[in-house]
């Protein structure tokens, strides 16, 4: 297995692709409406995702959020009433997140730190929630271990992690963009080069010259949408997932992905059933992966 790549370039591609900016970056000269967009995009993707999350566990908590992105989970928790510590690696995230809450006046605390090393006490937090964050960290485990440290005993948990078990995985990652890696990579110029003139985009998984794809170069280029220029991903099984916070218990899974709106467009009987059937499936083999737990 490879060495995964260190703090500083993590931190580098975050800092210069704040998760969900891409879609809003267009919007800047009315910052509110930049903000509120991301937003709307976020709840018809995901509309149960705030309750799934459960942001009002954490009213009156001493709450840390460990990863901000552009503050859309930050927002919801302070705005039930968590006594909120925002925290990120990326100092842009924390600048976007720190002009949100200007934005909306609400009240919390911010700083830039990793997560595999929480500049924090022991026992510290009440909750502590964190959103797709910890499995792009070079050293996950650690990045668990300081979760569970930080928590006051009897202080609760909520991680968003990738899921294996998911038809993303199994289908999106593993069969098609696998297979189209593999099939890219192995085809002589002269061939490839037209594929990549008609879709630019599927430039990103082609491998460097002389260089071999591995299974994680496949896991990293489809998450997140980065391409292979995503430092890194890692993706788990529930029973993998209680590995990694060995230290906790009482856990409770929700696994979560977004709906599929194309069919709301054009309703029928037929396309009803798929959208219920995906949203059913979605709930068994979902790409998020959260976990809900507790520090005995």
């Amino acid at each position: 297995m490879s060495n995964p790549p260190s703090l500083d370039t993590v931190q580098s591609y975050w800092n210069q692709n704040p998760a969900g900016y891409a879609e809003v970056k267009n919007l800047q000269q009315d910052r509110l409406a930049f903000f509120d967009e991301r937003d709307r995009q976020t709840q018809q993707l995901y509309p149960r995702l705030d309750d799934e999350y459960e942001f009002a566990r954490a009213k009156n908590k001493l709450t840390l959020e460990l990863g901000c992105g552009m503050g859309y989970n930050a927002q919801r928790l302070a705005q039930n009433g968590a006594r909120l510590i925002v925290m990120d690696l990326a100092p842009n995230a924390v600048r976007l997140t720190r002009e949100r809450f200007t934005l909306h006046r609400l009240p919390a605390q911010f700083l830039i730190a990793d997560a595999e090393h929480l500049p924090f006490k022991d026992e510290t937090f009440e909750m502590i929630f964190s959103s797709g964050v910890i499995h792009h960290s070079p050293d996950t485990q650690a990045a668990a271990d300081e979760i569970t440290r930080a928590l006051k005993h009897g202080g609760e948990s909520t991680v968003m992690i990738y899921h294996r078990d998911s038809i993303w995985f199994w289908w999106d990652i593993t069969i098609k963009l696998g297979g189209l890696m593999l099939v890219l990579n192995t085809l002589p110029n002269f061939l490839r080069e037209p594929i990549l003139q008609r879709v630019p985009r599927w430039r990103d998984l082609i491998a460097s010259k002389g260089q071999r794809l591995k299974f994680n170069d496949v896991i990293r280029s489809g998450t997140d949408f980065g391409g292979l220029q995503n430092p890194l991903s890692r993706v788990y099984t529930k029973q993998t997932a209680k590995k990694l916070f060995h230290q906790l218990t009482a856990f409770r899974f929700v696994t979560e992905f977004h709906t599929y709106h194309p069919f709301d467009q054009h309703p029928s009987t037929l396309t009803q059933f798929i959208r219920k059937f995906i949203d059913w499936a979605n709930t068994r083999w979902g790409w998020f992966l959260i976990i809900h737990a507790r520090k005995p």
